[in-house]
């Protein structure tokens, strides 16, 4: 008979009350020697037979499976540090915080000093439970769930467990706060756009910023003979664009209105990316903020920007017009004349070549607007994204054309936001089957 086998169901022992005790006893093959393994106690000898069987059944069930041996079963903690942290797919996670804060929820919750292999689904319920009653998004919920999912995946493939207990729990469905918070989105969107007429007619307003004027302080001289003199304060007219070149923010403007790029992408944008000749430009960068957490009390210390490979989804290359390419081309020759250009130089830099940072543009959004004389400003940057597909739709592309053109990985997305349906097209539509045919 193959090892592990019961060797002698149960074993009768005395415990120091002078009870009679019962304890389950089994045998397995180890190194070429047969060795005796012992369990729990228990008041019957039926108790004890029934658990030497099912310790039994467990190691022929591992064995069989490949799964690891009882010695080398981790918990989710030691999981996640030694094998889960390491892998390949988490190091390609560009914000890192997402796993902190998960596994410091997992510490939270008590997951974190259990073994994998006694994990159950019934656990994952109450697990998503715990998320909800803290009150969190349903997208946050999601990502968590994620995480989590992520490592028992990996614990299938390494012989910790025999299956994803995850597998059970499915994913956060749309609730009807998410549906009105579309709703509010798809409002806001068509109510703080602009028109095509609008949009030539402010990005010629934004071609030339106007000049303000600029308070300079009185300031101490020491150079009098009687001693400290302040000097007197006075007016200087200076560019609303202040150190920022003032080309770069109708640079803003037309790019996000004429390609549709989020923000990100648009702060990524090089030289390098516009392809003269089939007039072209590739997205596969962007430019996002990053948090920096105390490990501590987990707030955020600082933001920080960094360059990472968009979505696959979201890649795409774009046919760039006339006007965007001969900005561009100004824009290298002014960084010619300041001896910071070269082909993989930044679009939006400033006179030294450093690349401003993106929180420039969303700090003195309204304020530049406002100096140029725009009746209606658009709120935040993203609205120039929002712009460009409301005009798209209105002037009758489809939602999957404007996807592809926003980069949006379907148009879910494009349809909750942009386009809704209109109960005038369905009217419409249900006419078609009831018109005359004579």
């Amino acid at each position: 008979m193959e090892y592990p086998k019961v060797y002698s169901s149960s074993k009768q022992t005395i415990a120091s009350t002078g009870k009679v005790r019962w304890r389950s006893v089994w045998a397995i093959k180890e190194n070429g020697k047969i060795l005796k393994k012992q369990g729990s106690t228990f008041l019957t000898k039926k108790e004890a037979d029934q658990d030497a069987i099912k310790n039994v059944e467990s190691l022929k069930f591992k064995n069989t499976n490949s799964l690891v041996d009882e010695d080398q079963e981790m918990t989710v903690g030691e999981f996640a540090e030694t094998h889960w942290i390491n892998n390949e797919r988490q190091q390609k996670v560009v914000n890192k915080n997402k796993i902190t804060r998960a596994i410091n929820f997992w510490k939270e919750i008590g997951l974190w000093d259990i073994k994998i292999c006694e994990l159950t689904t019934q656990m994952m319920f109450k697990y998503v439970s715990a998320l909800k009653d803290k009150g969190l998004a349903v997208a946050t919920i999601q990502n968590y769930k994620t995480e989590l999912n992520t490592l028992l995946r990996l614990a299938v493939v390494m012989g910790q467990t025999d299956r994803n207990v995850m597998d059970g729990v499915k994913s956060e469905r749309r609730t009807q706060e998410k549906q009105d918070e579309a709703e509010r989105i798809f409002e806001d969107v068509q109510s703080n756009t602009w028109t095509l007429e609008e949009i030539y007619e402010n990005l010629e307003k934004l071609r030339n910023l106007p000049k303000i004027k600029i308070w300079i302080k009185p300031t101490p001289t020491y150079d009098h003979p009687q001693g400290a003199r302040s000097r007197k304060g006075h007016w200087v007219e200076r560019s609303a664009s202040g150190s920022v070149p003032e080309i770069l923010w109708y640079a803003r403007f037309l790019i996000g209105l004429f390609l549709g790029l989020r923000s990100g992408e648009i702060m990524a944008l090089k030289h390098s990316s516009f392809d003269y000749k089939n007039k072209t430009v590739k997205i596969d960068r962007s430019m996002g903020r990053r948090e920096k957490l105390n490990n501590k009390t987990l707030k955020v210390e600082a933001y920080s920007y960094e360059e990472t490979k968009v979505k696959s989804s979201s890649q795409r290359i774009q046919k760039v017009q006339d006007e965007v390419f001969d900005l561009i081309k100004e824009i290298a020759v002014m960084q010619d004349m300041w001896g910071t250009y070269h082909k993989d130089q930044y679009i939006f830099t400033d006179k030294k070549g450093t690349m401003l940072n993106a929180y420039y543009f969303r700090g003195n959004w309204l304020r530049v607007q406002e100096l140029c004389g725009i009746e209606k400003p658009l709120p935040t940057p993203k609205h120039t994204r929002h712009t460009s597909a409301t005009v798209l739709a209105g002037l009758g592309w489809s939602s999957t054309d404007i996807a592809n053109h926003l980069g949006h990985k379907n148009d879910r997305v494009t349809r909750e936001y942009y386009i809704q349906e209109s109960d005038q097209i369905k009217k419409s539509m249900a006419d078609e089957f009831s018109k005359d045919q004579s």
